[in-house]
């Protein structure tokens, strides 16, 4: 009768130790020493230690006795008198899928001669269905020593096996979902979430959009009913991570497959010796895929550089507008924006919107955040390109945004590139900059002087104030203020307001195109006048008119305005909150000015 083949059964916790180390050393080996019990010839492993091996390279790991009788020790100091764990054997890693070499045979039936009971080695080679090779060497009567393969048993995943992609996985108007390990990678996605939302790409991440439920359940919800993309964010840690490993990036390589989704690696794992410089073969490493070079690949951005979020968030953008094109110049309909300044973003946000530009809040007052208009500088150049690439000929913006973000969008969609912007307010009304043959001719345009002191600026730049007030009776006491407490010595000012035969004063849409070109040109006009001068403009009026004027501003130097009320103890006042030069490399937001 022959006897089965002795067990060497692996509980969770050695393995995770063996697997994730071997993964983060390769190519290299590595290996460590195994902590259990024995029952008759079969062994339990239920701890793993790691023990460095000076000189490990691609085909060899010897470890540091030393260094592995002291973590013997500590390991076995802290555990209880009648705690019957303690050394059952070896391990060791191989980069390629081989079992134990003669010389591993060797070096453990050396250490069997010295023990009473079993001694297992454990030889981990990824890259194999059942990575583990096993061996048990035992000493016999007389000092004979015999050695026996043994069945490795791996502990039970904690996941459910999965099955191919249901119908509905991938959507073309679907969110993006970022994958991260938590303990290193929030920081680098949350960035990414705030720049990819700012350009108005809906993001599905789980501290926001993680509903009520079972985790694993509640993801692969998410990650099976609907996306476009993904960010995989690659950090040191991440080897840790079983729910990255074993749930998210399986579902999102099948999601790859399809070639309309688009699967970008934000990488920041470093490469040995450098703090700028990423290694590319990290994420196979990390993840667990290496020997294969799956995620290799693939085009990765090199996150420990400045540019690697801006690349992602390009990427990104134009593979959704791409995904877009075609129905964009073969139905010849506008390309559709929605912006919004306030309210929370969410997954759900995604919908039938080119682009949906989430800019991030203010915590409080009416101010728009410092750190908003600062991803908004980096992102509307791409969002100017990507819709430019479309060909559209028309771009329709529909919610809503505090003025100065209007101004600076406006100033990113100019004439000169874009022909035609509408604008939907809330009331569902269309304000557009081209003239339709309806204008009612209701409202005229005027433009007042300000009496000023004679100045002369101390940097020798001339620069003009302009108060645009659209609204009956406008209120010139912030604007005042502004002109009496500025540190900038303005040259010249004035007022540019309108008046109405209509009974409420209030503008008529269908003057927008009209009104907006004019009141541009009297802000060039002012400009001028005054030696090509930098424009400090406060801004009251709708905000479909801030977006429409913000189109005529590309020849000129402007600072844009927010008006403020959150000083209780003193009057409203004008704050400056950003520079536009649509005409310069990188703009046309150049210089947020707003403090944190």
């Amino acid at each position: 009768m022959t006897r089965p083949a002795p067990r060497i059964e692996l509980h969770q916790d050695a393995y995770e130790v063996i697997a994730s180390a071997a993964a983060q050393q390769l190519p290299q080996e590595t290996g460590g020493i195994l902590l259990g019990y024995r029952e008759d010839a079969n062994v339990v492993v239920t701890h793993a230690l790691v023990v460095d091996g000076p000189g490990a390279s691609t085909h060899t790991y010897v470890r540091d006795d030393v260094t592995a009788n002291t973590l013997l020790t500590e390991f076995l100091a802290g555990r209880a008198s009648d705690d019957p764990t303690g050394y059952v054997g070896e391990w060791h890693s191989h980069p390629a899928p081989s079992g134990p070499s003669p010389k591993d045979i060797a070096a453990l039936r050396a250490t069997a001669r010295q023990h009473d009971g079993p001694v297992a080695l454990l030889v981990y080679a990824p890259g194999r269905h059942n990575p583990f090779f096993g061996l048990i060497a035992r000493r016999q009567r007389w000092g004979r020593v015999t050695s026996k393969a043994a069945t490795v048993l791996r502990p039970p995943s904690r996941f459910q096996a999965l099955g191919p992609l249901p119908e509905g996985a991938f959507r073309r108007d679907g969110p993006v979902f970022i994958s991260y390990r938590h303990s290193d990678g929030s920081r680098q996605t949350e960035s990414i979430e705030n720049l990819l939302r700012a350009a108005g790409l809906v993001v599905w991440r789980d501290r926001t959009d993680l509903r009520p439920g079972t985790t694993t359940d509640r993801l692969e919800q998410a990650l099976t009913q609907g996306l476009s993309a993904a960010v995989l964010v690659v950090t040191p840690q991440i080897a840790h991570s079983d729910i990255v490993r074993e749930r998210e990036l399986p579902r999102l390589l099948q999601l790859d497959e399809d070639p309309a989704f688009s699967l970008c690696i934000a990488n920041k794992a470093p490469r040995a010796g450098s703090d700028t410089q990423c290694d590319y073969a990290a994420p196979d490493r990390l993840l667990r895929l290496a020997p294969a070079q799956i995620l290799a690949d693939k085009k990765q951005s090199n996150m420990l550089q400045p540019s690697g979020e801006r690349e992602i968030v390009r990427d990104l953008l134009m593979h959704r507008v791409e995904q877009r094109k075609s129905a964009i110049r073969n139905e010849g309909r506008a390309f559709t924006m929605r912006v919004q300044t306030r309210p929370d973003p969410f997954a759900v946000d995604a919908g039938e919107d080119d682009l949906h530009m989430r800019i991030r809040a203010a915590d409080d007052g009416r101010l728009p955040s410092r750190e908003g208009l600062k991803l908004l500088q980096t992102t509307l150049p791409l969002i100017s390109d990507a819709v430019y690439a479309t060909g559209a000929h028309t771009v329709r913006v529909t919610g809503g945004a505090h003025l100065s973000v209007a101004l600076a969008l406006g100033a990113a969609l100019p004439e000169t590139k874009i022909g035609n912007v509408e604008v939907v307010d809330l009331r569902d009304a269309l304000w557009t900059s081209v003239q339709a043959g309806d204008d009612p001719l209701t409202s005229e345009l005027h433009t007042q002087p300000a009496d000023l002191a004679p100045a002369q600026t101390s940097d020798g730049h001339n620069r003009v104030a302009i108060f645009v007030s659209l609204t009956p009776a406008p209120d010139r006491t912030a604007f005042e203020q502004l002109l009496h407490d500025s540190n900038d010595r303005f040259t010249a000012a004035a007022t540019v307001s309108v008046t109405s035969r209509d009974s409420g004063g209030l503008l008529d849409p269908r003057e927008a195109a009209r009104l907006s070109t004019a009141i541009a040109q009297q802000i060039k006009e002012l400009a001028a006048r005054n030696g090509r001068a930098e424009v400090h403009l406060a801004f009251h009026g709708p905000y479909a008119m801030a977006l429409l004027v913000g189109r005529y501003l590309n020849t000129l130097r402007t600072v844009v305005y927010e008006w403020d009320n959150a000083t209780p103890e003193g009057p409203p006042r004008y704050t400056p909150a950003l520079v536009l030069e649509p005409g310069v490399a990188g703009g046309p937001i150049t210089e947020v000015l707003l403090s944190a």
